[in-house]
């Protein structure tokens, strides 16, 4: 938010996408002017436990994670779907930037999956990355089919893998996870 980088708020965009070019149109639709990652290994994902995606996570200035990450889009473009008001974060970040204050009831949370099952997902899907850079496709759809098994609702890995596996982002598969998604609950939405 360029109102509060005056008052010392730096914020950065991390792509999930396997190459720039496949966040391009993302980045230039969006018109952001601030500086964004390219993390083909969701390294991002891992480190900080991402399952979906907008996801904010704050630091403060010695580094140190401040809130966990969140379901926080920053605009209500997903709402309908989602069913979160992009509003309830944009306070929540000015009241931290302005006095110190975290809301973590104010903000939208998901269920966390199992650490085991998601941590061989995500082994899974990053072997299936790395065939699928190899050119071994078959190779890389069983290892992405084994990391969908083993977290369903993590979009990161379900919809981050549609392209490597060759479908359409957009497409029949990316509507059979959303109705997956609707069908469950929308955990990956849940408070």
């Amino acid at each position: 938010m360029t109102e509060l980088a005056p008052l010392g708020l730096q914020a950065i965009t991390v792509s999930l996408d396997d190459t720039a070019e496949a966040a391009l149109p993302w980045v230039t639709e969006a018109n952001l002017t601030l500086p964004t990652l390219i993390d083909p290994n969701m390294h991002a994902a891992e480190t900080f436990g991402l399952i979906n995606v907008p996801t904010t996570v704050w630091f403060d200035e010695s580094g140190s994670m401040v809130r966990p990450p969140t379901n926080a889009p920053a605009s209500d473009m997903w709402k309908e779907f989602s069913g979160i008001d992009s509003e309830v974060h944009h306070e929540a970040l000015r009241a931290w930037v302005h006095d110190g204050t975290i809301d973590r009831e104010a903000m939208t949370r998901w269920s966390q999956p199992d650490a085991e099952d998601q941590g061989r997902a995500r082994a899974h899907r990053r072997i299936g990355a790395h065939l699928h850079r190899l050119g071994d496709a078959d190779g890389a759809r069983h290892h992405f089919a084994q990391a969908a098994e083993l977290a369903p609702y993590d979009w990161t890995i379900r919809r981050g893998t549609l392209p490597l596996s060759g479908d359409d982002p957009f497409g029949e598969k990316f509507f059979e996870f959303v109705g997956e998604l609707i069908e469950a609950g929308m955990p990956s939405y849940t408070e």
